[in-house]
């Protein structure tokens, strides 16, 4: 429970020269620092859901100690039972006779399905517990079997579709009520049902949620999300691809891109096979032809393997097939011997297919036989025999990538980790299975890395190999025209051992200043890349990570801002007061005075400026609360209320430019707001020769930056609260729209100065006032002389 003291005192002596313990969890994607307790152990705060917890944890390395914090995984539940079921629930069975199958969450999964002809079965704990589901038939007439007889199912988060005949049904985890609605559900001539084998949640599409689920009829396909809500009109399946009478829907799923899908189809007197891909994002079906020779019998199973390049796996009962980096390359999988998989079964046939993220691929057969391969490989070989012919048997892989062996007993579900490593190496005992390469390591370990303008990520990848092996690394990605790549290459040989060092820089370049329209520009330089980090040779005997593919997100990253910085001279002050009054002469859009009521949650505190000081704001780049770097990119500002009293202290010819630059006056016509009248958009350097004519240079320059001599001054004849939007207008500095507000309040005019200040707008009043006066009198005065002489 307590460390003792000497394992905290060498703890303690590893921490101070730099050691400690980082925590990685699945569901979050930045790592959380830990922190060392007087107590001698390290405790860190855990987000997200706390109903769950997978979590890895790795040291931080440290020169001549290496690593004291040992790399390891764990996981916590937090689980609550099923409501218990009373006499009107029914079970849901597969046919009798079936091979059991099971669905478990890509996300999620601890959370697992196993279907049988004994009853479905339910564990949110990877087989720790599990207990048999039913269904409260509801409004439903009772089956004559006294059970449903499904044929596939898919797990949601809030409840599970169950492929029952002809259509699909709901069951809510709530009530367990199986339900039957044809406007949320396909409520006849559904064929199949799929479900997302790699997880999404991950994957940078803002604003977009991607389907988890496929179903199809013979002529349409359609897609479904994470949650279905029963209770609102809309329905949870919407139809994404319809085909003529004449093409039929063999299988479908989600392909090796998160946002790509496809559907196997062959069409009537054909004998070709053909891929249907879409990505979910664009809507845009293209058609390729499967497979060019002898076409294979279905039924059909499809499996996308996670890949830069698509890369699919095909098998019916008897052969399987598959191809590499978008059909450059097929190929069938056989026994080492030649022979066919069936036959090498004793004539069973293929049950399903597992394959784990280091790319250990199992092929379990009826009479469970299992084959292995590292995919890639297209030759199977066979394990050692674990079960009897004709027991019930299904490979289940965990949320630590371990598989588990379900295996249906009389006495129930027998549960038992299967050691994978142990029965491959007992396997190729004998045989020859040589890896080319010692060791592969690389540091492309985050799902998502966002990429901004101007910015690049290194990455390095090494590989160790026996001397005269030649084997090299590549990075694979999926567009080509978006993110530029350049790379280096270091090798070195020692003791006959080849070592070699490679370093990518990815990068984003494209060119959008002094572009009269670059939305085009913008369009095609921003989107989601995905990369692979792979050895150019590989063998079943191999050892590879488990994070081969990250997705790079060229575009704003999420949580970007920018701050304006008070300067440490600078007082900022808080809610000292609520409202203020602008008067009308400073106002370019009125001459009534405004009363502002300062909203301090919006714009902040205020900072306190000498009226005869300038000022230039300083401002900063966040990611959330991370800084990122200071911003030395051209900004503009303007005030929130449209006050006039500000000036800028350096005009243009004074900045150097080489023809009238752009101005607040020439930028708000047609009557736009300033938030869109002026930005990266139509944003125009005037140190660029465009050969226009020179105009007035001795106009304020009102575009300011970092290094610029550019100031803002304020009225020196009052004191005067200021509101000011700042905005980044620079074309290449990001993807963003980068803009903040920051408050000013000018003091040291003096009550002198402003009763002078009255006393000057009061004195020609008074001696205007008094020059009527005389005038009137004067008026008065001949007008009543006049009178006097008419009467007499």
């Amino acid at each position: 429970m307590i460390p003792s003291v000497y394992f905290r005192y060498l703890t303690k002596r590893l921490f101070v020269g730099g050691e400690f313990a980082v925590i990685e969890l699945s569901s979050f994607p930045q790592a959380i620092q830990s922190n060392f307790t007087n107590q001698g152990f390290w405790e860190a705060l855990l987000l997200g859901d706390h109903k769950y917890h997978h979590l890895h944890i790795i040291s931080q390395s440290v020169s001549f100690h290496g690593k004291s914090v040992a790399s390891s995984q764990h996981v916590f539940y937090g689980t609550s039972p099923e409501k218990p079921y009373g006499d009107k629930e029914v079970s849901l069975r597969l046919p009798t006779g079936s091979p059991m199958s099971i669905v478990w969450g890509a996300c999620t999964p601890y959370r697992a399905l196993l279907l049988s002809d004994k009853g479905t079965f339910m564990t949110k704990n990877a087989f720790l517990t599990y207990e048999e589901m039913k269904v409260d038939p509801g409004e439903l007439l009772m089956p004559d079997e006294g059970y449903y007889v499904v044929s596939d199912a898919v797990l949601l988060g809030n409840g599970s579709v169950f492929h029952i005949g002809d259509a699909l049904f709901w069951r809510d985890n709530e009530d367990g009520i199986l339900r039957r609605n044809p406007t949320k559900l396909i409520d006849e001539g559904v064929k199949g049902l799929s479900f997302r084998t790699h997880c999404a949640d991950d994957y940078p599409l803002p604003e977009f949620e991607l389907a988890t689920v496929l179903a199809w009829t013979d002529h349409e396909l359609y897609k479904g999300g994470k949650n279905l809500d029963w209770t609102t009109n809309s329905s949870y399946m919407s139809n994404i691809l319809s085909l003529p009478k004449t093409a039929t829907i063999l299988n479908a799923a989600f392909g090796s891109h998160p946002a790509s899908l496809s559907a196997l189809v062959m069409y009537t007197g054909s004998v070709q096979l053909y891929l249907l891909t879409s990505y979910e994002n664009e809507g845009i079906w293209r058609n390729r032809t499967l497979w060019s020779r002898n076409v294979l019998q279905g039924p059909f199973q499809m499996l996308f393997v996670s890949a830069a390049l698509e890369t699919l796996l095909v098998w019916n009962k008897d052969t399987m097939l598959y191809s590499f980096h978008n059909d450059i390359e097929w190929r069938y999988l056989q026994i080492m011997d030649s022979s066919s998989i069936s036959q090498e079964a004793n004539g069973s046939h293929i049950h399903h297919v597992v394959m784990d993220h280091s790319r250990n691929m199992l092929v379990k057969m009826e009479n469970n036989v299992l084959f292995f391969c590292k995919f890639g490989m297209n030759k199977l070989f066979r394990l050692p025999t674990w079960n009897d012919p004709g027991r019930s048997v299904v490979l289940y892989l965990n949320q630590k990538e371990q598989i588990i062996m379900l295996t249906m007993l009389d006495g129930g579900l027998h549960v038992q980790k299967y050691p994978l490593q142990m029965e491959i190496r007992s396997a190729m005992r004998g045989e020859v299975h040589d890896c080319p390469f010692i060791g592969f390591t690389h540091n492309m370990n985050r799902p998502v890395y966002y990429v901004d303008k101007g910015e690049g990520i290194e990455l390095w990848a090494q590989i160790v190999n026996h001397e005269g092996k030649n084997i090299n690394v590549t990075l694979s990605r999926n567009k080509d025209h978006v993110l530029h790549i350049t790379e280096r290459t270091h090798f070195e040989s020692v003791h006959h051992l080849d070592t070699t060092n490679k370093t990518f820089y990815i990068y984003q370049d494209a060119g959008y200043r002094d572009i009269t329209n670059n939305s085009d520009l913008l369009w095609n330089s921003s989107d989601i890349v995905s990369l692979e980090l792979v050895p150019t040779q590989v063998d079943n005997s191999c050892n590879l990570p488990k994070e081969q593919i990250s997705h790079f997100f060229v575009g704003c990253p999420p949580n970007r801002h920018i701050r304006v910085i008070k300067p440490q001279s600078v007082p900022c002050e808080m809610h000292t007061f609520h409202n203020y009054t602008i008067p009308g002469f400073v106002l370019s859009n009125s001459s009534k005075d405004l009363l502002v009521f300062y909203d301090w949650k919006s714009f902040g505190c205020v900072l306190r400026i000498h009226y005869k000081d300038e000022f230039r704001p300083d401002i900063k780049l966040y990611d959330g609360e991370t800084f990122v770097r200071s911003v030395d990119a051209n900004f503009i500002v303007w005030e929130n209320f449209n006050r006039k009293d500000y000036y800028f202290n350096a005009t243009m010819r004074q900045v150097a430019c080489l023809h009238e630059a752009q101005t607040w006056k020439s930028m708000l016509v047609d009557e736009k707001r300033p938030e869109e009248a002026w930005g990266p958009h139509n944003y125009r350097s005037c140190f660029v020769d465009n050969s226009e004519k020179l105009g007035n240079l001795d106009q304020p320059y009102e575009i300011m930056n970092r290094s610029s001599t550019n100031y803002i001054s304020f009225s020196e004849e009052y004191t005067a609260i200021y509101v000011f939007n700042v905005k980044i207008v620079d074309p290449n500095y990001s993807f963003c729209d980068l803009r903040a507000v920051f408050a000013i309040q000018t003091y040291g005019i003096s009550v002198v100065d402003q009763l002078f200040l009255h006393y000057k707008f009061l004195i020609p009043f008074l001696i205007t006032l008094i020059i009527l006066c005389f005038i009137f009198y004067r008026y008065t005065s001949i007008f009543r002389d006049m009178l006097q002489k008419k009467c007499v």
